[in-house]
């Protein structure tokens, strides 16, 4: 435990531990809330490709509480595939939850990532949707069957790809204003 007295490691002692074991961090802040104004803090943590599974198993083991998996997020930035896996520690304690988000870029001539759900269980659904929807080829997954596309959808094509390996026809209303331009 952070302190040696029972109290849960905050934000600003995560980030000093990834960055003693060589990790890029940085945390972001933002005030959430109506009546009662909070600050929200999120600790980003950049990953190598190949340090991907040792730096998930640090993090479960360094952190002083099991991690709350939430998402993996990803983005389509022309060359690259950049992956979030979005994380809270301090998950249902009141002003004391914080995000931790590890930040993976995969070149798009290798799209292949280890599989971490033998860590982290959970992942698994996530894991499963970049798969499907990006084309990102999650190695060693124990469940790579398809979740949101029909068996007849075209192999190869990645609904949340930009690229040539993307939708080529879609019924999209977000992008109206381009017919309107």
């Amino acid at each position: 435990m952070a302190g040696g007295g029972g109290e849960k490691m905050n934000v600003d002692e995560a980030k000093q531990k990834f960055e003693e074991a060589g990790y890029e961090t940085w945390v972001t802040e933002r005030i959430a809330g109506v009546r009662n104004k909070v600050a929200r803090k999120t600790l980003w943590i950049r990953v190598q490709k190949d340090k991907f599974r040792e730096t998930m198993q640090f993090f479960k083991d360094m952190a002083d509480q099991y991690p709350h998996f939430s998402i993996i997020s990803c983005t389509d930035l022309g060359s690259n595939v950049e992956l979030n896996y979005h994380f809270a520690l301090g998950y249902g304690s009141h002003l004391e939850e914080y995000v931790v988000t590890f930040k993976v870029s995969l070149p798009k001539d290798d799209l292949e990532i280890d599989s971490i759900a033998d860590i982290f269980p959970a992942v698994i659904y996530s894991e499963r949707e970049i798969q499907e929807m990006m084309g990102v080829i999650v190695k060693n997954i124990p469940d790579g069957r398809h979740m949101f596309l029909t068996k007849d959808f075209p192999s190869g094509v990645y609904p949340w790809r930009r690229d040539e390996a993307g939708v080529k026809e879609t019924n999209k209303l977000y992008e109206r204003w381009k017919d309107e331009a």
